[in-house]
């Protein structure tokens, strides 16, 4: 067995090494230390409103402000420290429809070892890119109540595991989320939404540019180090489209760019038109069968194009360049033929 090992970590560092995608690089030797909780499984444990007091105050001293914000922002049960928090919390746990997503939580996420390694090796991904910047000390899960998918704060990741049981989960049918929505309520997006959620909370901030242009280069640069912590995902997922919308998206890059150049959009500073390009929607105005978001994968197209064309800068250094016009320039979408 060991010797099999050997020869499939060669082989995979071989690959790696022939490869001509600079990210799929070899992160075998990479230290990463991420702790997991499950309080999902902690809390549906609980027998009483006496023992649930007791996990309350575990959860406290082992989540700090991610709790907190858990208790009293997502399922608005008032203060941590109140005398009465294990009441409400225990009626929550034992609520009819609650208990049955904590079921389904435990029927598909019961054993997390997979997960735990998929998370690891995209923060191992994250630490080889991203050597100066800040890892997760920890990732705990819960039931948020259909109210969060994932949360970062400065050193915790929160993921709600009941937004990705999918779309044909029996509460997730009932819920009134619309469609476009509950589709994408699915684990193939977990790894990506936790990726995407600490990138913004500690490393590329909130979208901020004045113009389209300054969110197409930002929503590419995000996207592109999301590709960067999970090289070997499928393109369409780390956008959050389906195989079908991004299948679109790939078809019909060139027309989307001339429509976006013929309706000076590229330099436009107005809200609304960034509103329709760039925020989640079932899809996108003026395109007829297109997803939405469209703005955000012309921007990572974009940057993959300057990143292909310049492979000596890294994705640190991406992430640093302020120049929008010298990543613009490198931009040369082909019309289909």
């Amino acid at each position: 067995m060991v010797k099999r090992n050997a020869l499939l970590i060669s082989f995979l560092f071989l690959l790696a090494a022939c490869s001509s995608d600079p990210l799929l690089v070899d992160v075998s030797d990479v230290e990463v230390n991420i702790a997991f909780e499950r309080f999902d499984q902690k809390m549906a444990a609980a027998k009483s409103p006496e023992e649930m007091s007791r996990i309350n105050e575990e959860l406290l001293a082992t989540g700090d402000e991610l709790y907190e914000y858990y208790v009293s922002d997502m399922l608005r049960a008032g203060n941590v420290h109140d005398d009465s928090i294990g009441v409400y919390l225990y009626y929550f746990v034992t609520d009819t429809i609650m208990r049955a997503v904590f079921d389904d939580i435990d029927l598909k996420f019961g054993d997390f070892t997979i997960w735990q390694d998929e998370i690891t090796n995209a923060f191992k991904h994250f630490k080889y890119h991203l050597p100066e910047e800040k890892l997760p000390e920890k990732v705990i899960t819960y039931n948020s109540a259909f109210n969060y998918g994932v949360v970062s704060t400065e050193k915790y990741i929160g993921v709600g595991l009941e937004m990705y049981l999918g779309a044909d989960n029996r509460t997730i049918q009932r819920i009134g989320f619309p469609m476009f929505m509950k589709e994408k309520m699915n684990q193939d997006y977990l790894l990506v939404d936790i990726c995407h959620s600490w990138l913004i909370s500690n490393v590329v901030g909130e979208d901020r540019g004045e113009t389209f242009l300054s969110s197409m280069i930002y929503y590419g640069k995000l996207r592109y180090a999301v590709d960067a912590m999970l090289p070997e995902m499928e393109d369409s997922y780390k956008i959050r489209y389906t195989p079908e919308e991004y299948e679109w998206a790939l078809i019909s890059e060139y027309n989307i760019w001339s429509f976006l150049v013929d309706m000076n959009y590229i330099y436009s500073t107005e809200a609304k038109v960034k509103l329709r390009y760039f925020e989640e929607a079932p899809t996108t105005v003026d395109m007829e069968g297109s997803p939405g978001r469209i703005g955000q994968f012309i921007g990572w197209q974009i940057v993959k194009q300057y990143m292909e064309k310049n492979p000596d800068v890294t994705v640190a250094e991406l992430l640093k360049e302020t120049n929008e016009s010298k990543i613009l320039k490198a931009y040369k979408p082909q019309e289909n033929e």
